[in-house]
């Protein structure tokens, strides 16, 4: 599945007896690591709700790490549910990922996930690598991110689409102020106050990402909170499709697509 952009491998495991652990041990597999002909950037098992969710999710990254939100998957369980599970709301769908509790409606197309207030913020966090110095902003919701304005890194010889992302962020996504977790590293370059363009290496992938859906969020939070940007905010990542993050006192939501790509059956040895 792709939720605008971030590639999902998603698993309906309401009969199955696999524990969180040997999910963990074959992500890199089902995330197609290991050689297959496909990529994915996480591993998503649609569990029984019980008596009162509609379901609960599991999270893992393709290196079998566990223990995160991921808001696009959220988004892409969301519709799982509605279209292989048979789940047919006329409003709210409730469902579990990493602990918390999460509510979701289709808007068009669209699926709208909502979310807790951010669990922490920090604000103009200096943080120095060998190569370079940045501010940026921590933003925690559910999946921790710094939020860096690409203006202060950029230079004339490289456009913001093709600065290497993946050659600066792994001294601060690894960065000794943020441990133990680390953080997901997110560029950002404001179009205008209620549209920024945005890139994500994520943790986990160690790589960018097509999209990222708490990315998005901890971003539209850190650009509210300065006065750069008003609410709801439109996040154009890497694939091109954008996303829309709504943000006041009283709630937080993530919108936009999440579709299916393909059905593949894989053996594990």
């Amino acid at each position: 599945m792709s939720g605008a952009g971030n590639l999902f491998s998603v698993i309906d495991g309401r009969k199955s007896t696999v524990t969180v652990e040997e999910w963990s041990s074959i992500a890199p597999i089902l995330c197609g690591v290991d050689g297959l002909n496909f990529r994915t950037e996480g591993l998503i098992i649609l569990l029984n709700g019980g008596e009162i969710l509609d379901f609960q999710t599991e999270f893992f990254n393709p290196d079998g790490s566990h223990g995160a939100m991921c808001g696009n998957g959220g988004r892409c369980a969301v519709q799982f549910a509605k279209q292989v599970l048979g789940l047919n709301r006329v409003k709210n769908f409730s469902f579990t990922m990493a602990g918390a509790l999460y509510f979701a409606e289709f808007h068009g197309n669209n699926v709208r996930v909502h979310f807790p207030q951010p669990l922490e913020i920090k604000r103009d966090l200096h943080l120095e690598s060998t190569e370079m110095n940045i501010t940026c902003d921590y933003v925690d919701v559910g999946s921790q991110h710094i939020v860096v304005d690409y203006a202060q890194i950029s230079s004339e010889s490289e456009s913001f689409n093709t600065f290497d992302i993946n050659q600066f962020a792994p001294p601060f996504r690894n960065h000794e102020a943020l441990a133990p977790q680390g953080a997901n590293v997110n560029l950002y370059s404001l179009q205008s106050n209620k549209s920024v363009m945005l890139r994500t290496f994520e943790r986990g992938v160690e790589a960018e990402t097509g999209a990222c859906g708490t990315g998005a969020l901890s971003s539209a939070v850190s650009l509210i909170l300065a006065e750069k940007a008003v609410s709801p905010v439109k996040i154009i990542p890497t694939s091109g499709k954008p996303i829309i993050v709504g943000w006041n006192d009283t709630n937080l939501w993530l919108e936009g697509p999440a579709e299916f790509i393909g059905r593949t059956e894989i053996i594990i040895p």
